[in-house]
């Protein structure tokens, strides 16, 4: 029998490391799932609280993020693979014999959903390049991008556009499904495009609330996914915006039978989280490149800096620096080859004050130490702005510290 708990000063949300809002579930004994209603980058983790990994498991209907401790969920996939005579690669060992098929155990619930792969990035950048141009920035958007001092140059080449409304009203007529039956003419399929899915009719359709989409590339250039800032995000008790930042994904976890699970979305594909690189080869002195969380910031500080920056989804995915493109490469290799000696960690000014912001830098400074890089952290008054984009928005530059090592 379950038993949730709400987080408390003793026992904040290992995940944000907060002591509200979040709660706990009690299961199979003292075995503990966690679910995070702050973190907006639903990932494996590594706590700034206890220091423990926690490995995510899905998103709720409540859009919770669901986590539970690495050692209990290992434990629960061993039993598992052990009742079904299975090794530990998930085939079946060849001294186990057959069990009866009335008497096969289900995976544990962690187990997710089966997911199209996406396509290769080339192949993501040409379709949503061209979906970009069939999308507009909407007044609202303009205003919100100037009132955060962007120029007028930079707005437009951003290439950030607003998310449309659903149904078949959306510019002069065009729909979302006109605009995918256009994407279809041209491209033949958006089967492997994160965002887009089948509907129960045939006609295919993409999803998202009402907001901004960002572009992300990769160390290529390549458009490879996007991120979309909501309109009108969650509120906690104290009326502060949540989970503002979500991946423009198709992929939707839901339980068919309590144990099984399937993708809401038919045909659709998950986004994933990844690192993003912010460069304009025509200015950009690649010798100093900065890490950074968020891609709009990224896209910002690329502006003012002349400067490659890397976006990061969280704080917490420092990891995903190391994570391998479609020619084998990372972004530090990329970055590494074409010149760069010096990275800077430029993360928000909230870390004085967020144990687990701290804990987040140091964790990327030991993942850069002995890669050939000399390390500095950027820092600034707080009073000037909490991120990176706020300061440089204000003709302000960070100061620099060289990391020991």
């Amino acid at each position: 029998m379950s038993n949730f708990r709400n987080v408390s000063k003793s026992e904040p949300c290992p995940i944000c490391g907060k002591p509200d809002w979040c709660s706990v579930q009690y299961v199979e004994g003292n075995t503990k799932l966690h679910y995070c209603r702050r973190i907006t980058n639903c990932s494996n983790i590594i706590s700034g609280v206890n220091g423990m990994t926690y490995v995510f498991i899905k998103q709720t209907k409540d859009g919770s993020c669901m986590y539970k401790e690495e050692a209990a969920y290992m434990e629960s996939r061993k039993e598992w693979e052990k009742a079904n005579g299975r090794n530990k690669y998930g085939n079946k060992g060849a001294s186990k014999p057959k069990p009866k098929q009335n008497n096969v155990q289900q995976p544990p619930p962690s187990y997710t959903a089966p997911s199209v792969a996406p396509l290769d990035n080339k192949s993501l950048d040409a379709i949503y390049r061209t979906f970009l141009k069939k999308l507009h920035l909407n007044k609202n958007h303009v205003r919100y991008l100037k009132n955060e001092r962007w120029p007028d140059q930079l707005i437009i080449r951003s290439m950030m556009r607003s998310m449309p409304p659903g149904g078949n009203s959306y510019y002069y007529g065009t729909g979302r499904e006109l605009i995918t039956k256009e994407l279809i003419r041209e491209f033949g399929s958006l089967k492997g495009v994160p965002g887009f899915y089948e509907q129960s009719n045939g006609i295919w359709s993409f999803s998202g609330q009402s907001g901004l989409l960002i572009p992300l590339y990769d160390h290529n250039g390549n458009l490879y996914r996007l991120r979309l800032r909501l309109d009108h995000p969650e509120t906690d008790e104290k009326g502060k915006e949540k989970n503002k930042y979500h991946n423009f994904s198709s992929y939707y976890e839901v339980s068919t039978d309590g144990t099984h699970a399937t993708n809401a979305f038919k045909n659709g594909c998950r986004s994933g989280s990844h690192a993003g690189l912010y460069t304009t080869p025509a200015y950009d002195d690649y010798t100093v490149c900065y890490i950074t969380e968020g891609e709009k910031k990224a896209l910002f500080a690329n502006y003012v800096l002349r400067a490659p920056i890397v976006s990061l989804p969280g704080v917490n995915s420092f990891n995903k620096v190391l994570e391998a493109m479609d020619d084998g490469r990372n972004v530090l290799n990329y970055l590494a080859a074409k010149g760069c000696t010096t990275v800077i960690i430029a993360y928000d000014s909230d870390k004085y004050v967020n144990e687990a912001v701290l804990m987040y830098e140091q964790k990327l400074i030991e993942l850069l130490v002995g890669r050939g890089f000399r390390i500095a952290l950027a820092y600034w008054n707080p009073g000037f702005g909490k991120g990176l984009d706020d300061i440089l928005s204000i003709n302000v530059r960070p100061n620099y510290e060289l990391v020991k090592v």
